[in-house]
């Protein structure tokens, strides 16, 4: 007899005694009772003699089972003996008086129930307001990663792919979708149909979803060029919602011929769905053929959105389409290999926003934002490897983090800039041809690759994907026209131990020189390499590797003096200038540079043109007034007039207005400049700011651009100059987020720059906000957490209201990990006392941190890295601000 589980590397996965080959699933939803009524006919292959079958269910009472095979000896059907759960490991066990030969085919018949529960997991409900305010039901589905056995039993494992026959009945009003096109439709009674829909390509459970609701929905259809036939795509929304999905539509059908191209591989439906779920847990989950999306990633209003939601929006439905290909057609064996989903999808997600979009220069975007969000957390000890050991499911949402999509897609990245793009893309394709409707593992891929490139990609990617970290580079002159490499893992506590050294990365320099590239690989601990007589130099060119470079000062100088030449110096490049930047802000976070070295580098930008330049700056700026919250005065006041001495003109120049014939990156620079010439006490700024919004909030819209209002928002809120007008401006706010008629990501906007008061009461209130439903949507209290978190007035006073209502917070979001995270990392990480993580750490102690450990102790190492950092940094940081005050104040 088989054991319920067996053990493959401690993994906790299901016996293999049979095997599922195709489901037939019915279900019911009732939108008022919200229940649920089931039925799964699966059809089986039975590999060993087996008299107990063993799936994965959770929150379904199992009502009726019947197994039946030609090879019974009554050669009809038999009830199970027994049915037995395994709450704790989400199993169900049937037990038949029979035993099914090995060899042989079966159909297991399992009838059942569900709750279709409120929180944004498996088979649950959304809840909308009708045209006269009525609170109603949609019912919707999220099942990555193993949440399908919430709406249907089932072997709930990637590797375990099988074909799907789908029927829903619904209520007749209302509209049924499923991953594949509607085969039948046929009314059962006066009130209700069934919906029927064509069987589906070999698939792994967590792709499968339906949703029903009173949708409405715009349509186009692909050129047909690449995929052989035109595709006809969706936006589904809820009723007077659905021109909003016309930019992602468009997007879509683009996406669909190009992703067509590159993966040398048609779109394998006939249709594709996109529908925008008012309760949503994540950005998006991509359901093959029926994509679920927040609202506010999936709508964008052309008129009174904002115009980063316009790039958000592109990239979501990119990287959700690279996923059809990517992660659905192919799909990762078990889930350590998430991030051949993910970061895939993130890197060839960009990669078509750029073909689409060529004027936005998202190369430079994804230096500028994805590379840290990378970096930042893979600086710290508690890091994981991008393919990263998961034995428990409870473990598998804690690596949908910065590791698994971006990491792994700057690795992505500088492996193909070193293949170049059109060798790692054929590669891609003999990836993909061989492994369609299977599974593959990171061995795969780079087994393709390499019969592609004629190199062995696996002897260096693997010490990028198997280890932990990435390593500092640290440059020393050997002489005139030598200098020396020495390569260690970078940690940004600062205090790399010996035995945490082991790694020597591959590493390809990269070396910009005048007029030139020279292109030099890094494989030991330490290398010599030959420089340019002048000692003009950066390595890394164009930020296509992973690693920082810590330059003696003198080199810092010398850079720092080309950053003033603009386009006659060396780094005309913008990505080169970015990341000057990311690295001598990161460095001095680690001790390795002076943090008043980067406040002199800062200034050799005054005359930037480029966003994504001043981007960074900012990012910096904010790091280090985020981390001085609590020191003197002067000290931040000094620190502020020094941005604002760099980003005022900036502003002055650009001005307020938008016109037409203004680029992308105008605008955005624009709206940028003014937050950071705002929020550092520039006058000029502040008092036009209050003019607009008072012209605004009494009824001129046209006085306050879509871009500006959250900028603006939070100028004039920090601006207050007592209570009474801080109240009033905060009400006024309030009023724009409860504004229905406004664009969803309007009134988040609205919603997130509530947190930035300064007065208790009204941090209290909106604390608050967060645990009442008709106010804030479960979904949307990571606005909340987040402005918290970023709020030096706030974040004391949102730690006592996370320790005081830790239950709660948890009870809210028990089906919803990532949320509760999302309170944890946003409760804890604002603070730069070692004295008050020391206390943090003893909440913690007396807690079960099963579901967020790794978040907790990421967040935790976080902290204390800033505390590290501020003793380090306070005292020589004041002394210069003090030395410096006049050349900026």
């Amino acid at each position: 007899m088989p054991t319920q589980q067996v053990s493959v590397s401690e993994r906790q996965i299901l016996a293999t005694n049979v095997k599922p080959v195709h489901y037939d699933l019915s279900l019911q939803p009732d939108l008022e009772t919200f229940i649920f009524q089931g039925q799964a006919k699966i059809d089986l292959l039975v590999v060993e003699d087996s008299n107990t079958i063993v799936l994965n269910s959770h929150d379904i009472t199992i009502l009726a089972v019947t197994v039946s095979s030609i090879y019974l000896e009554t050669e009809t059907s038999q009830p199970a003996t027994d049915v037995t759960y395994d709450k704790s490991k989400q199993l169900t066990v049937f037990t038949f008086s029979q035993t099914l030969p090995a060899n042989s085919k079966a159909l297991l018949d399992i009838k059942y129930e569900g709750i279709l529960n409120d929180q944004m997991a498996g088979f649950y409900r959304s809840s909308y307001k009708d045209d006269t305010g009525n609170i109603k039901y949609l019912a919707t589905t999220q099942f990555e990663a193993t949440d399908a056995r919430r709406a249907f039993p089932c072997w709930d494992e990637p590797s375990l792919k099988a074909t799907f026959d789908v029927t829903l009945v619904v209520p007749s009003h209302l509209t049924a979708l499923s991953n594949t096109n509607v085969i039948s439709q046929v009314n059962i009674s006066d009130s209700l149909k069934q919906v029927k829909y064509a069987t589906t390509p070999m698939m792994s459970t967590y792709l499968v979803a339906f949703v029903i609701g009173p949708f409405e929905y715009i349509e186009a259809f692909t050129s047909g060029e690449h995929n052989g036939q035109p595709i006809r795509s969706r936006v589904y929304t809820l009723p007077g919602l659905a021109e909003q999905g016309r930019h992602a539509l468009n997007v879509c059908v683009a996406a669909l011929e190009y992703f067509a191209k590159v993966f040398g591989e048609p779109y394998p439906l006939p249709k594709l769905d996109m529908v925008a779920v008012p309760d949503f847990e994540t950005g998006a989950m991509e359901n093959w053929g029926l994509i679920t999306y927040r609202t506010v990633s999936l709508l964008f209003d052309e008129k009174q959105s904002s115009i980063v939601s316009k790039k958000r929006t592109a990239y979501v439905v990119c990287h959700e389409l690279a996923h059809q290909w990517f992660g659905n057609l192919v799909t990762m064996k078990w889930w350590n290999e998430l991030w051949l989903n993910e970061s895939f999808a993130t890197w060839v997600g960009w990669l078509a926003v750029d073909d689409i979009f060529p004027d936005w220069d998202v190369w430079t975007s994804f230096v500028n934002e994805d590379m840290p969000r990378a970096l930042n957390l893979d600086a710290l000890r508690s890091s994981h490897p991008i393919d990263v050991a998961v034995n428990d499911p409870a473990e598998i949402h804690q690596i949908f983090d910065a590791i698994s999509y971006y990491k792994g897609a700057i690795v992505i990245r500088m492996l193909s800039s070193w293949l170049g793009v059109e060798t790692f893309l054929a590669g891609v394709r003999r990836y993909v041809h061989r492994h369609k409707l299977s599974n593959a593992s990171t061995d795969d891929l780079w087994l393709a690759l390499s019969e592609e490139a004629g190199v062995d990609v696996s002897q260096f990617m693997d010490l990028w994907t198997k280890r932990v970290g990435y390593p500092v580079l640290c440059v020393t002159h050997e002489s005139q026209n030598s200098i020396k490499v020495v390569q260690s893992r970078y940690l940004s506590t600062g205090d790399l131990q010996a035995t945490e050294d082991g790694t020597v990365w591959w590493a390809p320099l990269g070396m910009l020189t005048t007029g030139n590239t020279e292109s030099y690989t890094l494989t030991e601990k330490s290398q010599s390499f030959p420089v340019p007589a002048d000692g003009l130099f950066k390595l890394n060119a164009g930020q296509t590797s992973v690693y920082r470079v810590n330059y003696p000062i003198e080199n810092i100088r010398v850079l720092g003096e080309e950053v003033k030449k603009g386009s006659s110096g060396l780094l005309t490049n913008t990505s080169d200038r970015v990341g000057l930047i990311a690295d001598a802000g990161n460095l001095c976070v680690s001790g390795e540079q002076q943090t008043t070295d980067f406040l002199e580098l800062a200034q050799a930008f005054f005359n930037e043109e480029n966003y994504f330049v001043w981007s960074q700056l900012s990012t910096h700026f904010s790091n280090i007034l985020g981390v001085w919250y609590q020191q003197p005065k002067q000290v931040k006041d000094g620190l502020k007039a020094l941005r604002r001495s760099l980003f005022a003109p900036v502003a002055h120049k650009l001005g307020w207005e938008f016109a037409e014939s203004d680029d992308y990156l105008t605008n955005i620079l624009r709206v940028l400049a003014l937050t950071n010439a705002g929020r550092s006490n520039d006058t000029i700024t502040i008092e036009e700011a209050k003019k607009r919004f008072h012209e605004f909030v009494t009824n001129d819209i046209n006085a306050l651009h879509p871009n500006l209002r959250g900028p603006v928002y939070g100028i004039v809120l920090s601006a207050a100059e007592s209570v009474e007008e801080e109240n009033a401006i905060w009400e006024r706010i309030l009023q724009m987020y409860h504004n229905e008629a406004l664009p969803t990501d309007q009134r988040l906007i609205a919603l997130n720059a509530l947190g930035g008061a300064k007065n208790e009461a009204l941090i209290t209130r909106y604390m608050l906000m967060s645990l009442d439903e008709k106010e804030v949507r479960g979904q949307d209290s990571i606005y909340v957490f987040g402005s918290l978190a970023a709020n030096p007035d706030a974040r004391l006073l949102f730690w006592q209201f996370f320790t005081q209502n830790y239950d709660l917070l948890q009870a809210k979001f028990s089906r919803s990990p990532s949320l509760f995270g999302a309170a944890v990392r946003s409760a804890v990480g604002g603070f730069s006392s070692l004295e008050q993580l020391d206390e943090i750490e003893k909440f913690f102690a007396t807690k079960d941190t099963k579901q967020y450990a790794r978040t907790l102790q990421q967040t935790v190492e976080a902290a204390r890295v800033n505390s590290k950092w501020l003793l380090r940094s306070k005292d020589s940081v004041a002394q210069w601000v003090h030395i410096n005050a006049d050349r900026f104040c």
